[in-house]
């Protein structure tokens, strides 16, 4: 059970390393302005509230189709773009307390000093009445003489202030509106309220970022959030006025942190919609006329939070979906793992253990009846079983119990096919939600082809091992045999003196005939299950010899020296054939590892191949191409001795 529960907190450790979101920030998009004015060319300007991107990490669709050339990124402070920003800051008379407004003058002074070449920066007071105490400007010495002269004083006019922060643009419609309002309390003598308020904001087109400075008695955090939601802007707050200059430099990197993406057009709709990808999150903006312009709210933005995978990993049912798939799929390793380690379990082959040479285990390899049982529990037997039913009408358990013995896996086939299924399943539903049915069929062959090859793999290793190792024991049970040992006492020595797999098929010969089974049947399956056709021959010889007498001694030499030679003859035609099995390696190998290369680098490259119908069909032709080319080669250079 410890064993169990390390194995399931390993697994659930995994998954939460790898969650959405786990590590690293995203990036919320805003598309603040689709200007389609001068079609074809089209201009996007676009927010995102986190780090800032790198600039070809941007992606455009256009009315669904991804843009190819990709649209000319440039940060906002390095275009012509005036960009205006409000300074609205509560000087009531609570903002005297604790050197309030001392902080706040110097906050302000410090976005001042921080503006970039295209700012124009205003300055808007309200305590009792809202006042203007500087206009749009570029000059920081006016701007910060107005911070200045600011005084604390009366009540707290915080829906008027906005209002009249939003009305400064109406005299400035060439400005990208934002508006940044301070407060230290809820409103208290504004002739609006807060509808009004939010109307002048949405009106003006206006970013909002308020900041709260809690501490007051009458502090209203819910008045400022619900400024900064109908702007689509963010609220801040502190209880400490010294952290003012950083939540404003915060403020500050946000509205900096606007990029315009211009690029050609090629639409004949009429109709323009777009949608901006950056650091894993979307926005949508349009459709918008061609000729016009949309601003704000018009531009109808649609951020997508959540999965930075995409796909429909958005809504409830479906995470409710893969998160029942992902402990499925943690239950299924945790029983695999503690069935694996389990010790002390009854089975077949514990049963039979006194019959083994030394006391040793009677079915070392993994077979039908000796195998480790992974389904412990009465439901899992019972799938199990079901999947067996199933699978018992064709060769298919035979197969694979063949292709399980010949790699040597302690597993019983009905079990390894029901694990293999429900991963298959699991892995290809889990891929369609993230990525969609053209990730999850590639998926679907790559883990179903996968266990199926690393069986072969095995297996062929195996074999490889155990026809090296034919000749030496050959020539040990002729020694024997002509000291006087008998075939069998001449085969139990040389299985004391040899590695496996040699010394295990040996054991489990020896088994067998201590059962009662022929030794030509033990011999003879041996031979299947290694799938070795030098270890059939030395069969078959012995089974003639047996049959119509001679020297067996004699025999196994001259079959020993003829298996030397054609295991010299085949190293040789290796050497030969190196560098065509190196070629069609590094043929596979190349385009997989480019791919990766530009994948990690510079991904909006590739976007047509996944998300384009004909970029699609162009990769899985790619792939099959390479298949056949590789199983081309490899035939080419396979030469049977």
């Amino acid at each position: 059970m410890r064993k169990s529960a390390l194995a399931a907190l390993a697994v659930l450790a995994a998954l939460v390393a790898w969650a959405p979101g786990a590590g690293g920030q995203t990036n919320n998009v805003t598309i603040r302005k689709l200007d389609v004015t001068n079609f074809p060319v089209v201009k996007i300007s676009a927010q995102v509230d986190g780090d800032e991107p790198a600039l070809n990490a941007f992606t455009v669709r256009e009315n669904g189709r991804i843009l190819s050339p990709p649209p000319e990124v440039v940060p906002i402070g390095k275009t012509d773009t005036p960009v205006g920003v409000v300074l609205a800051i509560d000087v009531s008379g609570s903002m005297r307390a604790g050197a309030k407004l001392v902080a706040a003058k110097e906050a302000a002074k410090q976005f001042v000093a921080n503006k970039q070449p295209n700012d124009q920066i205003a300055v808007v007071a309200f305590n009792d009445v809202p006042q203007v105490k500087a206009g749009f400007t570029d000059d920081p010495a006016k701007l910060n003489a107005a911070i200045d002269g600011l005084a604390a004083t009366g009540e707290t006019a915080l829906y008027d202030g906005v209002r009249a922060a939003a009305t400064l643009f109406n005299d400035r419609p060439d400005l990208q509106p934002n508006i940044v309002v301070l407060s230290d309390g809820k409103d208290t003598v504004s002739q609006n309220g807060l509808a009004e308020a939010q109307a002048s904001v949405v009106g003006a087109k206006s970013s909002v970022f308020t900041v709260g400075l809690k501490g007051g008695r009458d502090f209203d955090a819910g008045a400022l959030s619900a400024l900064a939601q109908a702007g689509g802007g963010k609220y801040v707050e502190t209880n400490d006025p010294a952290q003012l200059k950083a939540l404003y430099g915060s403020i500050q990197r946000a509205i900096h942190n606007q990029y315009e993406l211009t690029y050609t057009s090629k639409d004949t709709s009429g109709n323009i919609q777009v949608t901006v990808g950056a650091g894993g999150q979307l926005a949508t903006a349009g459709p918008v006329a061609v000729g016009s312009v949309a601003v704000g709210r018009d531009v109808a933005p649609v951020v997508v939070h959540g999965s930075r995978f995409g796909g429909l990993l958005g809504n409830g049912p479906a995470l409710a979906i893969v998160a029942g798939l992902g402990f499925l799929a943690v239950g299924l390793v945790v029983f695999g793992a503690s069935a694996l380690t389990r010790e002390g379990v009854p089975t077949l082959s514990t049963t039979l253990q006194p019959y083994g040479p030394g006391g040793g285990t009677a079915f070392e390899s993994g077979s039908a009846t000796g195998g480790v049982e992974l389904a412990q529990t009465a439901i899992m037997r019972r799938a199990v079983d079901a999947t067996a039913r199933i699978a018992a009408g064709g060769s298919i358990l035979d197969t694979l119990e063949r292709k399980l013995e010949q790699a040597d896996l302690p597993v019983r086939p009905a079990e390894a096919l029901f694990f293999y299924l429900a991963s298959l399943a699991a892995a290809v539903v889990f891929t369609l939600l993230l990525w969609g049915p053209f990730v999850a069929l590639l998926a679907g062959i790559v883990i179903g082809l996968a266990p199926i090859a690393v069986l072969d793999f095995l297996g062929g290793r195996r074999q490889r091992k155990f026809t090296a190792q034919l000749p030496d024991v050959l020539r040990v049970i002729a020694s024997s045999l002509r000291a006087g040992f008998s075939l069998l006492q001449a085969a139990d020595a040389a299985s004391e003196q040899v590695d496996d797999p040699m010394a295990k098929e040996l054991r489990r010969v020896l088994v067998e005939t201590r059962l009662g089974r022929p030794l030509e049947s033990a011999l003879d399956d041996s031979a299947k299950r290694t799938h070795s056709p030098d270890f059939d021959w030395a069969v078959m010889a012995i089974g003639i010899q047996r049959e119509v007498g001679g020297n067996l001694a004699e025999l196994l030499s001259t079959v020993a020296d003829t298996m030397v030679a054609r295991e010299r003859l085949r190293q040789e035609v290796r050497t030969l054939t190196a560098e065509g099995r190196l070629s069609a390696i590094v043929l596979i190998l190349l385009p997989l590892a480019l791919g990766g290369f530009i994948f990690f680098n510079n991904r909006s490259y590739l976007d047509p191949l996944f998300h384009e119908t004909i970029g699609q069909f162009m990769l899985i032709g790619t792939v099959v191409l390479m298949v056949v080319g590789y199983i081309w080669m490899r035939k080419i250079v396979d030469v049977p001795i």
